[in-house]
């Protein structure tokens, strides 16, 4: 059935007549079926406003069909919440190559080929997972009984066939959705043949006309889709335009969690993979013959992500029959039976994991490593992923270091031979153990770990993920992790018995003593009585000194400090009052004397931060208000939480 593309690609000009009243087309300075693409609702509100007429809104395509005047059209092209503007969207055409070489056929070998049965034994069925075949409609067939069917085409008048009707009469989509979901079909001219996850919710999505697929029949297609919630979306199509209209629909499907699968295309070995297979969120499938080898007919290229059987492939017909066909249209569908398998195995992953853990059911051909002919390899599912990990928890979380914990599964069918551990996505061990200690980590930062496990073949799952975050280093222990030489030379001075400058060396050295060692603190203690300092906090007073709001800093920002012996104000000026935290001096605090030199008022002129805070009165210059000299410097503890 090749001669339908090729027709239709040459004979472009020759039957545009036909094709064309299904697209968009230009009469009186008005476009008709034109489709464009909004960011926002903003776009969606001018193409709204701007519309002569509404086709079809596609809200989870964020896409608009109507009909539109040129000026509408170009005013609509220039604004910023305009993505797309398409006149003419691409016809879709359905993948299909026979082959007349029947000499080495084996029935059912595609089955054998990708060891379904191996699924089969372990209840793998396709339960529970919703496929939808994106195609011509599914035939009736005593095989395919629980098909869920649905037309978005619209029927041709001019035609005595309804096109519209919701059944097959092509027979590729019947074709494709026997290889997803058939049921045991015995004849004596042929071996079983069976769908390969015969227990899947099927729902055929009929988009093919007789030339081809509109971009609107698709679009809806792909928007129905989204809306039910599909799991796998199977696409035997294509098209060699990267058209924006459909990228679109394709990005808005993947990111909504829906698997995608496409056929490469017919053109041949050295072809490049077509639309949609060809875009990063749509898996790619090449073709191989009962050998292994790469199909004579099936597009190549670097975006072919895995290759299945699509040559003289068995399956079933339009007359409640079994027929014999070939293309990269069938391999398609061989992969969305093994994902359906898969998603039944892994009912929780995402379309991510999904896609990811799929490598690991693959037989690796040609090129080590993903290639161009059969990317990862032939889909084939022989059980070599071990049980993922089971529980994955995190403990003992320190500053620096932290210890995780997982388990494994006891009597597993492929038992894991060691487990690999990733953090922020690098590996950094490969152990046998059931816990790891992880080490030298930053304070305060979150990290994510990754823990796989992985087989006596080297075939990793896809792993737990558990996000943690470090403690947080107080502002007393990042100072001194990063000025220990100079704390070090300060404590040395205080052992030797000479004095510290107040308020650039001892006023930094004690608001950060609570993270000192205790030989440290000690030797602080005993110089904070050679000079005779007198302390006070929330808990501790004195009849030296008296400040208020201790408790309360957050919410006042201000203490009055009161003196047990007034002082005389002329003395005292902003040099020698100030504020330490963490070893770093706070700016922004206001002085106002009482002018009897009973009290001086502290105001904060912005938010105090969370920590620990110590006021400071250097007594040096300072005296009474009776002359003398003020013997005893001052230290006013509080915290903000």
């Amino acid at each position: 059935m090749n001669y339908r593309k090729w027709i239709t690609i040459f004979c472009t000009t020759c039957i545009a007549s036909i094709i064309f009243p299904f697209f968009a087309h230009a009469t009186n300075n008005q476009y008709d079926d034109v489709m464009i693409v909004y960011k926002n609702n903003d776009g969606k509100e001018q193409i709204l406003k701007q519309a002569i007429k509404i086709e079809h809104t596609y809200e989870n395509l964020k896409t608009i069909e109507g009909t539109f005047s040129r000026e509408s059209l170009d005013n609509l092209k220039n604004l910023p919440d305009i993505k797309v503007v398409e006149k003419n969207p691409n016809v879709i055409e359905p993948f299909n190559s026979s082959s007349s070489q029947f000499t080495k056929l084996l029935p059912n070998w595609n089955i054998n080929s990708i060891k379904v049965q191996n699924a089969w034994s372990l209840g793998l069925t396709g339960e529970n997972v919703k496929v939808a075949v994106i195609d011509t409609g599914v035939a009736v067939n005593n095989e395919l009984s629980d098909v869920q069917r649905y037309s978005f085409v619209d029927d041709d008048p001019r035609t005595r066939i309804d096109e519209s009707t919701p059944y097959d009469t092509d027979g590729h989509g019947t074709f494709v959705s026997g290889i997803i979901s058939a049921g045991i079909s015995s004849s004596k001219y042929y071996d079983d043949i069976a769908g390969i996850a015969p227990d899947v919710s099927l729902y055929s999505l009929k988009v093919f006309e007789e030339d081809g697929a509109t971009m609107e029949s698709l679009l809806k297609a792909l928007d129905w889709s989204i809306k039910n919630h599909i799991d796998i979306v199977n696409m035997s199509l294509g098209t060699p335009y990267d058209d924006p209209i459909l990228r679109n629909a394709v990005e808005k499907a993947y990111n909504a969690g829906l698997t995608l699968v496409a056929a490469a295309g017919n053109d041949g070995i050295g072809k490049d993979v077509e639309y949609p297979a060809k875009y990063n969120q749509v898996i790619a499938v090449s073709s191989v013959d009962e050998n292994n080898q790469i199909s004579y007919f099936s597009n190549t290229g670097s975006k072919v992500e895995f290759t299945a059987p699509g040559s003289d492939i068995y399956s079933l017909g339009l007359r409640n029959n079994i027929v014999q066909d070939s293309g990269t249209s069938f391999s398609a569908p061989h992969v969305t039976g093994i994902l359906a398998l898969l998603k039944q195995q892994y009912p929780g992953y995402t379309n991510e994991q999904l896609r990811k853990i799929l490598r690991n059911y693959t037989l690796d051909l040609g090129s080590k490593g993903k290639d161009s002919y059969y990317g990862y390899g032939l889909v084939n599912y022989v059980q070599t992923t071990p049980e993922d990990v089971q529980t994955l928890s995190v403990n003992a979380i320190t500053k620096s270091s932290a210890n995780i914990t997982y388990t494994s599964t006891e009597h597993a069918v492929i038992p894991t031979e060691k487990y690999h551990i990733y953090v922020n996505n690098q590996l950094v061990a490969t152990t046998k153990n059931l816990s790891y200690s992880l080490s030298k980590l930053k304070g305060g930062t979150s990290y994510k770990v990754l823990v796989e496990a992985v087989s006596r073949d080297n075939v990793s799952t896809q792993g737990k993920e558990i996000l943690f975050t470090t403690l947080q280093s107080s502002p007393e222990e990042k100072y001194i992790e990063n000025n220990t030489s100079t704390i070090t030379s300060w404590i040395n001075l205080l052992h030797k018995g000479k004095s510290l400058t107040f308020n650039t060396q001892f006023a930094p050295l004690y608001s950060i003593s609570t993270g000192l060692t205790a030989s440290q603190k000690e030797t602080i203690t005993k110089y904070n009585k050679k000079i005779n300092l007198v302390t006070i906090s929330p808990t501790s007073t004195s009849n030296y000194i008296k400040a208020t709001n201790l408790k309360n800093m957050k919410k006042i920002k201000s203490t009055t400090i009161t003196f047990g012996t007034p002082i005389n104000p002329s003395t005292l000026n902003s040099s020698n009052v100030y504020v330490y935290s963490g070893g770093k001096k706070i700016s922004g605090f206001a002085l106002k004397k009482d002018s009897k030199g009973k009290t001086i008022k502290l105001t904060s002129t912005k938010e105090l931060a969370k920590g620990n805070y110590t006021i400071f009165i250097n007594n040096k210059g300072l005296k009474t208000s009776k002359g003398k000299a003020f013997t005893k410097p001052i230290a006013i503890e509080f915290s903000v939480k």
